[in-house]
């Protein structure tokens, strides 16, 4: 009985979380309206026509008495993540966790850099006005309260008081008001879009020390959402830092009000944090970024290890504690061991190939369609290993959430087709010149991808160079002044950072390598102000058809990370990139 509770709890978990992140088709079906009771420990009553759950635990057939017969809309629902047990103990305070990075880490300012790696430290050290609940819902973090005007132009914003800058200083306005600046100005997909909205001449106003104004031109409803994302968001750091230094920039002293402060970072070794006394938390009981935060272990340190094989070993033997985004390959053999836990996070990555569109030779739209029809993606994502962690999804937007629809697939997504893939090269500008792809040689879920793209892109007729570099150097490459030496890149995104048109970084026609592409832009615009789930379904639609069209990138698979940990982790969980507040230490 035991099991079957977790089993119900699990399903109205996952179904809170779909209708937190957006709805999907609204479909009219007949059901029958019933009660069921599930007696446990105390008497639960919920309504369920089916309880189908993740990890094979139960799955739950009721028996139907025809009552009457209702109408109700239906909406997809979003695969939860797969949460491990609980802690048995209480929390305690002590001890150092030891993380392996992801991949060597470009830089500790999460509002510069748009790597993976420097958000994952960066996001203990520095705090965003808004931020996720368990449920992915926008939740009040270093903002007490916010609202927004009947004329849908002013947004308003208020601190919460006593917050403290690592330095002994006090949070105000005028800081949250310069990084919200900052952001603005940055590369950020929803920062792009909201700047068209903002008013140019009094973008902002601050009205006292804990209060400013979020100044528009016209009615933008995406503010929050905007802002709340867990990636590329607007991270509060002092004006004395930031101010004049812009988003094109790093900061050079790294001073937020997060639950960890700094201590050292040796570039290409390991990043020291230490837990911040001066902290002041929320009082609202935690889900994810969201209420009391505390920092129950004394250090933290992320650790570059770059070769795989040493990764696992290392947290097998109690070397360190956790691997953040192990490679699929070592998901059987982790999950095996009894003294590790191995969380996996869906809906997942997306595996892809970005060809630069605005340089030779995939300026040419058929240079692009040549990539899209030709590529084998079944094969390519075999090399990232067994079939248990990755699946052929078309839905731009990720399968199992409320926008996914396969609009498309049919004719654009692995198609796997090489003479038709030479034929469009053929019609196409290339001249037969190299072609350099970005691949980096230190990332367990890019690296395999990138070297069998190489060779499916040769066995198209391109000439293809893919220099040896690391990912701190790859991520030093990105820029427009850099990008004309090379055509490509092979990496990844996730839903936390891409599942929604608002913060899609893909369809993001001011990205510096995206196509520029006016119908795309007006398609997000439409979806931030669609006054339905049914209307942004449709409009997401749209987007996917007209980004298969474009060939904005080259679309692979779905993928699902893992982060293998010792048991002595403990109330750890991923709903988008692993966070340490909260969790402790047992050993």
């Amino acid at each position: 009985m035991k099991l079957l509770w977790i089993a119900l709890t699990l399903a109205i978990v996952g179904s809170i979380a779909a209708a937190a992140c957006g709805g999907g088709t609204e479909v009219v079906e007949k059901i029958v309206e019933v009660e069921k009771v599930v007696e446990v420990e105390k008497v639960v009553e919920v309504q369920v026509e089916k309880v189908v759950v993740t990890e094979k635990l139960v799955e739950v057939e009721k028996v139907v008495e025809v009552e009457k017969v209702v109408e109700v809309q239906v909406e997809k629902v979003l695969i939860a993540t797969p949460t491990p047990p609980k802690a048995t103990g209480e929390p305690q305070f002590g001890g150092t966790l030891r993380i392996v990075s992801q991949a060597s880490i470009p830089s500790l300012d999460p509002a510069y850099s748009g790597a993976y790696v420097s958000v994952a430290v960066g996001s203990h050290m520095f705090e965003g006005l808004l931020g996720w609940n368990l449920n992915l819902e926008d939740k009040p973090r270093m903002a007490d309260k916010w609202d927004v005007r009947d004329d849908g132009l002013t947004w308003t914003f208020t601190l919460r008081s006593g917050m403290k800058f690592h330095d002994g200083t006090f949070v105000t306005a005028n800081d949250a008001v310069t990084s919200f600046d900052r952001w603005l100005g940055s590369g950020s997909a929803a920062a792009t879009l909201m700047r068209d909205f903002s008013d140019a001449e009094n973008k902002f106003s601050v009205i006292d020390d804990l209060t400013f104004n979020v100044n528009l031109t016209a009615p933008y409803g995406a503010v929050a959402t905007s802002v709340a994302k867990a990636f590329q968001s607007v991270f509060v750091m002092p004006d004395r830092i930031i101010n004049g230094l812009g988003a094109i920039k790093p900061v050079e002293e790294w001073v937020g009000s997060g639950p960890y402060e700094f201590v050292d970072w040796r570039q290409g070794d390991k990043v020291v944090l230490k837990r911040f006394e001066g902290y002041v938390s929320r009082d609202e009981p935690n889900s994810l970024y969201s209420g009391e935060q505390t920092a129950y272990i004394d250090q933290l340190i992320w650790l570059e290890i770059p070769d795989e094989e040493t990764k696992v070993a290392g947290l097998e033997t109690g070397e360190w504690d956790i691997v953040d985004g192990a490679g699929l390959d070592f998901f059987v053999r982790t999950n095996a061991d009894p003294d590790l836990v191995v969380p996996v996070y869906k809906p997942g990555h997306r595996a892809d190939f970005r060809p630069w569109a605005g340089f030779p030779p995939f300026d040419d739209i058929l240079a692009r369609r040549a990539l899209q029809v030709g590529i084998d993606i079944e094969s390519t994502m075999f090399a990232l290993g067994g079939r248990e962690l990755w699946d052929l999804c078309p839905a731009v937007f990720y399968c199992g959430t409320p926008l996914e629809t396969d609009i498309g697939a049919d004719q654009y997504y692995n198609v796997n087709d090489k003479e038709l893939a030479r034929e469009y090269l053929a019609e196409s500008s290339y001249d037969g010149e190299t072609v350099v792809l970005l691949n980096p040689n230190d990332y367990a879920t890019i690296t395999p991808v990138g070297i069998v793209i190489k060779q499916e892109i040769e066995d198209i007729g391109f000439k293809v160079e893919q220099p040896g570099l690391d990912w701190a150097t790859v991520v030093g490459t990105f820029g427009e002044s850099q990008s004309t030496k090379y055509a490509g890149l092979t990496a990844w995104a996730a839903h936390w950072c891409c599942g929604e048109p608002l913060t899609d970084f893909y369809l993001d026609g001011d990205g510096w390598f995206t196509a520029k592409i006016p119908e795309l832009k007006r398609l997000r615009i439409e979806y931030a102000q669609a006054a339905s789930q049914q209307a942004r379904y449709e409009i997401a639609e749209q987007l996917q058809l007209e980004a298969y069209k474009q060939v904005v990138i080259v679309y692979l698979g779905t993928w699902y990370a893992i982060f293998p940990h010792t048991t002595a982790l403990k109330n750890f969980q991923v709903k988008a990139f692993p966070y340490y507040a909260n969790v402790w230490l047992e050993r």
